[in-house]
């Protein structure tokens, strides 16, 4: 626990929380002495600062001119560092976007899926596949832009059907310039961000100057364009408050939902929400701060107004941070404006419906586990495996690895791997033994079933382990060939029949594909450190922080071997010696 809290400033700026090893918690503040000590007051906190204070052994502040840099400069380092005590907002699913494809001379436009919009080619997201469909279809008769794979688009000799159609320029028989195809797709683009007006104008004005320089048939192009947009908009229902807003409302229980309403032109274009497994009302400034600078990446994504339905305290600041980082004016609003209510109550509606379903959903591997309950008729309400395997090369760098699975699916946070002695290694048994007493030491993270890699041998050397434990202990057997759904699964009684089409049977076979996994992996990380060092303890002088400072630089010893000389003494604690001793061994 932290006791010296001196050193902190009584100025706007950043706290970082550390434990051992890594950041744990980032925080910004208005004075940042003040919000420090706060967390060390004898007060009752919520359950996340108990942990954080619990955990902390170092803290350390970044003083900032003014809140507002101290807001933007958290949320910077919260997506840099990804502390695991900052919110972690959760996507519960993925959502259709209008995407221009950017890697190609003629961009095509197309739905893609995606969690959220990951650079400014993506424009939505919308409530269905079929609204994007539609949109796609509005671009398409205004701007005439291709749909098409790159594969097609060069395999083109003539036109397609959609320049029949009069919904495609056809460039890729070159019916159109790249600078002209460019344009429309600029203009597209402005049209899907509200910015219909512009787009009006702009087409007016270029009709009316080719027009003037007896340019008719580039003026005829433009007019075409101005009048599929009137007509569009002519098809539309007419809307007494053409609202173009978004609209953010949370839920507040045992667990935290989150609903945004994307209103445009007075229509409901998308909803999106998150869940957030824990109540956070607490904190309802810094939910909604984080959940909008996670939600809007880019400049395209973020609307002239944003309605934020719950009463937060900072609606100034994040307003100031919002406009700074998108360098575009933001209206943040606590009270709906006219015409918003049924947008509004739509919000609620969402954000309570998150709640309920995180209710309602049943855990992930629950019914798997309830076959298991019943079929080896064990007495227990929360059950968790362990699946054990060890990883080895030729008996070298022998590794463990165990993992955690419960209802609620995998349980990384109980993943362990353990280093196997070396005069234990390519001893299967010996190894699966000191690893499971390993496992034992800690009472508190014993299972109540425990699997293994293996046949009858590593079943029984598991069982002797168990004396007075009640613990179930299974063991899965590839089968012939190593095929998949030949397996065979046994028990203390011997061979269990198990349906290989059951949710049990896909739980055992998953457990042990985990474990494969984790063991191999936990073996190739400890085989490449060795070789590590190995190759670096043949060079004179070279001591472990240089070396270090090898790989944080270099991240490879490919790349460090195909080096330059110059690159090389750039490194701290490399000399022109020591390069040259490095660029010798790759000739060798």
């Amino acid at each position: 626990m932290i006791e010296d809290l001196s050193h902190v400033p009584n100025k706007p700026g950043v706290y970082q929380f550390f434990d051992k090893s890594k950041i744990i918690y980032i925080g910004k503040a208005k004075d940042l002495n003040k919000r420090v000590r706060s967390y060390f007051t004898p007060a009752i906190k919520d359950r996340k600062t108990e942990q954080i204070k619990k955990q902390a052994i170092k803290v350390e502040t970044f003083a900032t001119h003014s809140e507002t840099e101290a807001l933007i400069l958290e949320q910077q380092l919260i997506k840099e560092y990804k502390p695991k005590f900052n919110i972690l907002l959760r996507d519960d699913k993925t959502y259709p976007f209008i995407y221009f494809s950017d890697k190609h001379d003629f961009p095509q436009i197309q739905l893609k899926r995606s969690k959220q919009a990951t650079n400014e080619n993506f424009f939505g997201p919308y409530t269905n596949a079929r609204l994007v469909r539609n949109q796609i279809k509005e671009l398409q008769k205004v701007f005439k832009i291709r749909n098409c794979s790159n594969s097609t688009f060069s395999n083109r000799s003539r036109p397609c059907i959609e320049f029949q159609m009069k919904r495609c320029s056809a460039p890729c028989v070159k019916l159109i310039s790249k600078s002209d195809y460019a344009e429309d797709i600029l203009s597209a683009k402005r049209y899907l961000t509200s910015e219909k007006k512009h787009v009006k104008k702009m087409l007016k004005e270029k009709m009316h100057r080719h027009s003037e320089q007896l340019q008719f048939e580039e003026a005829d192009r433009y007019k075409k364009r101005l009048e599929s947009i009137i007509s569009l908009e002519d098809e539309t229902s007419i809307n007494i408050h053409p609202l173009d807003i978004d609209i953010w409302h949370g839920s507040f229980e045992d667990k935290t939902g989150l609903a945004k309403i994307s209103v445009r032109d007075g229509r409901v274009r998308s909803t999106k929400t998150y869940l957030i497994n824990s109540d956070l009302s607490s904190e309802i400034d810094s939910v909604f701060r984080r959940a909008l600078f996670h939600n809007y990446s880019n400049k395209n994504q973020i609307p002239s107004k944003i309605l934020i339905a719950n009463k937060i305290l900072e609606r100034e600041l994040l307003q100031e941070a919002l406009e700074k980082i998108y360098k575009t004016s933001v209206n943040v609003l606590i009270k709906a404006p006219k015409g918003s209510k049924s947008f509004l109550d739509l919000a609620k509606l969402n954000s309570k419906q998150t709640l309920i379903n995180s209710e309602n959903r049943e855990p992930a591997m629950k019914q798997a586990f309830d076959e298991l309950i019943q079929k080896f008729n064990l007495d227990i309400t929360n059950p968790t495996l362990d699946c054990i395997d060890i990883s080895h090369h030729s008996g070298t760098n022998p590794k463990a690895g165990i993992v955690r699975l419960s209802i609620k699916g995998l349980d990384k946070k109980l993943y362990r791997a353990y280093d196997i002695p070396k005069e234990l290694g390519g001893n299967d048994i010996g190894s699966i033994t000191f690893a499971i007493n390993k496992r034992l030491e800690k009472k508190e993270e014993n299972p109540s079933i425990i699997l293994v890699d293996g046949g009858k041998a590593q079943l029984n050397a598991i069982v002797r382990l168990m004396k007075n434990r009640d613990v179930l202990v299974l063991a899965i057997e590839k089968g012939s060939k190593r095929k998949l759904l030949t397996e065979s699964v046994y028990s203390m009684d011997g061979q269990e029949s198990i349906k290989t089409n059951s949710k049990l049977f896909s739980l055992l076979t998953k457990a042990r594909d985990e474990a494969h996994r984790f063991a191999i992996k936990a073996n190739r990380i400890a085989k490449l450190k060795n070789v590590r060092n190995s190759f670096l303890d043949s060079i004179s002088g070279l001591g472990p922080k240089t070396k270090q400072r090898l790989f944080e630089r270099f991240k490879s010893i490919n790349v460090i071997l195909n080096a330059t000389e110059y690159d090389l003494i750039s490194v701290k604690g490399v000399s022109k010696v020591i390069a040259k001793e490095i660029i010798k061994l790759k000739k060798r």
